[in-house]
């Protein structure tokens, strides 16, 4: 093999490398820990109006207090909900503080079946806590 195939082949190797690195190092995960409440104390309830929930529009309240009992106040909450089986899109939403430590939001259920529904809470001192409820949507 000639020196110019040689060099060639080794830049084609090389670049295919690179781009193989920047490619999983894109796909890592973010290193911020998220915390389920358990080890900080954090608490979070969760509450859809109405109840049971059906098809439709909804109103969703989530409640979080800190370990003695108190309401924590200033948190951004997002929450999500996925259908249980792959191929629904999620809904999603952004809930205001309602009152002490009460966050609400409306959500459409888009189709009945059993949703997860993740709630993400970033507490005002940068700590993030997430907690996961099971919801049945009815027709």
């Amino acid at each position: 093999m000639t020196s110019k195939k040689q060099l060639r082949r080794s830049f084609i190797l090389l670049i295919l490398a690179l781009g193989l690195a920047l490619t999983l190092s894109a796909c890592q995960r973010a290193s911020q820990q998220i915390d389920t409440g358990a080890s900080s104390g954090i608490a979070m309830n969760f509450a859809v109006n109405p109840d049971p929930a059906t098809v439709g529009q909804a109103q969703v309240t989530v409640t979080i207090n800190d370990a003695s009992g108190q309401p924590v106040s200033g948190a951004a909450v997002a929450i999500k909900g996925d259908m249980s089986h792959a191929g629904m899109m999620p809904v999603l939403a952004d809930a205001t503080e309602d009152g002490a430590g009460v966050y609400r939001t409306d959500l459409e259920w888009t189709m009945a079946g059993d949703w997860i529904v993740t709630v993400t809470a970033t507490l005002a001192d940068g700590q993030t806590v997430e907690q996961q409820f099971d919801l049945s949507v009815a027709q």
